[in-house]
């Protein structure tokens, strides 16, 4: 709403030309020294702002499928490409897909997988989502975030060939070597995948099955130290530069028969295989350390499947060690609590400590390459702050960004000038606000995360000016909206920037975002139906992938209903607002609802899972008398060719109050009426509007002469001048609603008022 000049009491026009502040908190209601107190609304219910400006009616929800069994799941979204893009279904021990708005079937059946996640493992203590998840191509590794599961990695090699297995963590990370241990391990060979491992007391238990182990030698001079101007014989070990090599042959200069004697200047200093030095050849052996997969335990032996060549002389005969380290990883150390990408490193958190694998190869966390520590090698980091807790969730940015109970943090370069690597890393303290359960969603170059409490949605984003993150919060001007807290989010870009946010309450609230436009505007929403969480569909999950035609983002939902009095869970979609564009039939504007379309019909099936719920219905672009679901089907008074049927719901937008029309200070508190006023709207047919919910005329936008049936047509320009209901108050709200299923999109209100000082 525009500010107009201070005018004498009498009847004044203002306008109000812009609502993508989206709805208001109570506590905003006297700020009208704010810009956004213009563009915004007291109530927004199921309308959501847009950036240009309108507020547009939120479409309805396509019905899909139930969960398998109606029983409780996660939805994670898997993106290939904007045209393979599968919505994964995680429910009790169990892994179902959804694919072109469908389910994926194999030989007829749902294709589905068994899974680790059983029911207790979907929720963390918060409410929200327990699974987290990092995807390269094909391949997507999932964590509990409760560190109650061993991460596991997800393949898709085909439309029904997935695979989810163990991450084993072949090679690492291991934990630190004890300086102080007594027990000594030795084993029956260097190389084999049966190596037996002995050790002087009983150090493994059944949880190192499957698990690395790693070992050093205990005494590196076991192996004599390379030497120039010396002949080697064939089978001689030699050790350099913390290398052990073996000697398979030697070779005249020329590369002819042996010659007693001869010696070259040159040691071997390769890490792969054979090489020679125009004298010998060396076989590379180790670096002084080596390790394996256990497969078997007794307590105090292990067989060991050896990855990297053990030190021999650990070998039994030739000595023992006490340099030994199980898996940082397992059900006694604790798993992994997050995943994600960094520098082209895979990162898993747990704790204050984060594990970073060498560069590329994304199942080795060994520390060196070789005796040395490159820029590739993996990187352990432990975190230091003053006020710190364990990570909660990892964003990778600018930095890699970290969120913990307390405080936020980045990981980045000591010095920019060089490569990220163990040796040019440092956590850098930025904000302390805290981070509560529900995983964050990039955006662009800001990462939104939830405060601690789940109440508050902050917005982390470089500031060049300080040279540091800062996290302004975004539901500073409508906490209400999520004061019920925040259980899950993702979000969709194409249409409209918005951030869906699942609230603890089983409601929605949408977060119309556009920095570069300044626009941050929060609504709730509200399904319709019921559920045992009140008079609406409580929400229990959003995941949003492209649309199958790329031509949008599909925003999936799954919703607790009570349904012929039983509780059932709905996989549904929020639909187009826009489909009215290709006419008004195509409208969809009603809640887990289905599109008949065909040859005139009045019996119109397949309405099973809405058994006995009252629903909307549009026949044709017309509306109809609503009808009870009865043997899932409804029967229509006229035929239609494309009927869309549902719950229905109610979209309202209610003004903030007027300030204007006093010449001796503020409009606040004068009575006054409103007499008129003019709509303007965009694609829109029909609607309410008035004083109060309980006092509303309706907009006419269609034909009145037009035979009842006859198609709608959108409505595009504004409306006549409109005379209010008669009303007389010191707030001058004026409510806009609709609640047939019919888009709506409210451009401008231009009302008239009459003021009395």
């Amino acid at each position: 709403m525009s500010r107009p000049p201070i005018q004498p009491a009498g009847q004044i026009v203002p306008i109000w030309q812009s609502f993508n502040a989206g709805e208001l908190s109570p506590l905003m209601d006297g700020r009208t020294d704010q810009e956004k107190y213009f563009s915004g609304a007291k109530t927004m219910q199921n309308f959501l702002p847009t950036v240009a400006g309108p507020a547009v009616r939120r479409a309805g929800t396509r019905f899909i499928n139930p969960t398998k069994a109606s029983g409780f799941a996660q939805l994670v979204p898997f993106t290939f490409s904007a045209a393979q893009s599968y919505i994964l279904e995680f429910g009790d021990s169990y892994l179902r897909f959804w694919v072109s708005r469908g389910q994926l079937l194999s030989s007829g059946i749902p294709y589905e997988i068994p899974t680790p996640f059983a029911l207790a493992n979907l929720l963390n203590a918060s409410g929200a989502s327990n699974l987290r998840t990092t995807q390269s191509a094909d391949t997507m590794w999932v964590v509990a975030s409760d560190g109650s599961v061993q991460p596991q990695v997800l393949k898709r090699f085909g439309a029904t060939n997935w695979t989810l297995t163990p991450n084993a963590f072949p090679n690492g990370p291991f934990k630190d070597i004890d300086p102080a241990a007594t027990v000594t391990v030795t084993a029956s060979a260097a190389t084999g995948s049966s190596v037996t491992l002995t050790a002087s007391a009983s150090i493994f238990t059944p949880d190192d099955v499957g698990n690395a182990f790693y070992v050093e030698t205990a005494d590196p001079s076991t192996d004599t130290m390379w030497q120039s101007a010396k002949s080697y014989t064939v089978g001689s070990r030699i050790r350099y530069a913390g290398n052990v090599y073996l000697c398979t042959a030697t070779t005249g200069a020329g590369g002819g028969a042996a010659v007693t004697g001869q010696t070259n200047a040159y040691p071997p200093v390769h890490l792969v295989g054979i090489e020679s030095d125009g004298i010998n050849k060396w076989q590379y052996l180790h670096s002084g350390y080596g390790w394996g997969t256990i497969t078997a335990q007794t307590g105090t032996t292990a067989t060991v499947s050896v990855a990297n060549r053990l030190p021999d002389s650990m070998v039994s005969g030739t000595g023992n060690t006490t340099r030994w380290a199980k898996a940082a990883f397992s059900a006694t150390e604790g798993w992994p609590t997050d995943v994600t990408f960094f520098k082209q490193r895979l990162v898993f958190a747990r704790g204050r400590q984060l594990f970073m694998s060498q560069v590329g190869v994304y199942d080795d966390f060994t520390e060196r390459y070789g005796p040395d520590i490159t820029p590739a090698t993996a990187i352990l980091l432990t975190l230091t702050e003053d006020k710190l807790d364990n990570v909660r969730w990892m964003v990778q940015s600018r930095g890699l960004l970290l969120g913990t109970a307390v405080s936020e943090l980045s990981i980045q370069e000591q010095t920019q000038q060089k490569v990220f690597a163990a040796d040019n890393v440092q956590n850098v303290p930025q904000t302390q606000y805290g981070s509560g359960g529900c995983h964050p969603i990039r955006v662009g170059e800001a990462v939104l995360f939830v405060q601690r409490s789940g109440k508050r949605l902050r917005e982390m984003k470089y500031d060049y000016s300080i040279d540091r993150y800062k996290a302004e919060d975004l539901s500073v001007l409508a906490p209400h909206v999520t004061d019920s807290g925040i259980i899950g989010m993702d979000f969709a870009l194409e249409p409209d920037n918005q951030l869906w946010a699942v609230l603890a309450n089983g409601k929605l609230a949408v977060l119309t975002y556009n920095r570069d436009r300044g626009v941050v505007g929060w609504t709730p929403v509200v399904l319709g139906g019921t559920s045992d969480a009140g008079a609406w569909g409580a929400v229990e999950a959003v995941a949003v992938i492209p649309k199958p035609d790329a031509t949008r983002d599909d925003v999936w939902l799954i919703v607790r209903r009570i349904v012929n009095g039983n509780t059932v869970r709905y996989l549904e979609i929020v639909e187009d607002y826009r489909l009215c564009e290709a006419g008004v039939e195509k409208s969809y504007f009603v809640d887990c609802g289905l599109t008949y379309s065909g040859t005139p019909a009045t019996v119109i099936s397949g309405l099973n899972h809405l058994e006995g719920q009252t629903v909307q219905v549009l026949v044709d672009g017309s509306t109809h008398a609503d009808r009870v679901v009865s043997s899932g089907q409804i029967t229509l008074d006229r035929a239609g060719s494309t009927v869309h049927a549902g719950l229905g719901f109610t979209s309202i937008l209610q003004t903030m109050r007027p300030d204007m029309g006093a010449p001796n200070g503020s409009g606040q508190t004068r009575r006054r009426s409103v007499s008129q006023a003019v709509f303007r709207l965009y694609n829109s047919v029909g609607g309410k509007f008035g004083p109060s919910l309980s006092n509303l005329n309706p907009v006419p936008t269609l034909n009145p002469r037009a035979a009842i049936g006859t198609p709608a047509k959108l409505f595009n320009g504004d409306t006549d001048q409109l005379i209010f209901p008669a009303n007389m108050d010191t707030d001058g709200f004026i409510f806009f609603v609709q609640d047939q299923p019919l888009p709506s999109t409210l451009v401008a209100i231009i009302p008239r008022m009459q003021v009395n000082d």
